[in-house]
């Protein structure tokens, strides 16, 4: 039971680091692009049910290559969980100090000032009383921004690999020119490790410069 728990929560760690800020479609060339994140996400998966609620700290960065095509990278990192395990209705051990971190980098082709595809690679280590478990796995994907009126812009991505489907919706509010706040909605899904789906909130700021 330990060794699937532990599989399960290895997946999780890609749920909170595809596009989860909102997409930096609009940066140029020299131009960079800086955000934070907070990210609080219900995961449950089918043999295991509930895991409760994640939280994790992000960091982004994107710089523009040129007008159309951007690098971009990103950190995260969790907070540390206890898991209790139970068999048949009996406690049968536990996980503790589970917390991973996670790094994605990857490169943005702007279509045009709206739509923009990606590609990439996230790389991502979980750790446990039951050991260290580096993962890795490459992505592409496709986002779009739109606005909205005035100061307000809506945006929406997707990411597909191998085994994950991961999208995200939600409502950038721009402060200025160069600074702006976004709340969105992610929805998350991975059905190599029983069926396991991470859905919430996250919350971030964005400078440009």
């Amino acid at each position: 039971m330990k060794k699937v728990i532990f599989a399960a929560l290895a997946t999780f760690a890609f749920a909170s680091t595809a596009f989860a800020a909102a997409p930096a479609v609009d940066v140029e060339a020299g131009q960079a692009q800086i955000g934070y994140s907070y990210n609080k996400l219900q995961t449950s998966t089918t043999g295991l049910g509930d895991l409760g609620s994640f939280r994790a700290n992000e960091y982004q960065l994107a710089y523009g290559l040129s007008d159309k095509l951007a690098i971009t990278g990103d950190y995260l990192r969790s907070d540390s969980r206890n898991f209790n395990l139970y068999t048949n209705g009996f406690y049968s051990g536990s996980v503790n100090g589970f917390n991973f971190n996670s790094a994605q980098v990857g490169l943005q082709y702007k279509i045009n000032g709206n739509l923009a595809v990606s590609a990439g690679s996230i790389k991502s280590e979980l750790n446990s009383s039951l050991g260290s478990t580096p993962t890795s796995e490459t992505f592409g994907g496709i986002a779009y921004r739109q606005n909205i009126i005035n100061n307000i812009e809506g945006y929406a991505s997707y990411q597909k690999s191998s085994n994950i489907q991961d999208w995200k919706a939600g409502i950038i509010y721009k402060l200025g020119n160069t600074t702006s706040l976004d709340i969105g909605y992610h929805d998350y899904q991975n059905n190599a490790v029983s069926n396991l789906t991470a859905k919430g909130i996250s919350i971030g700021l964005n400078h440009k410069f």
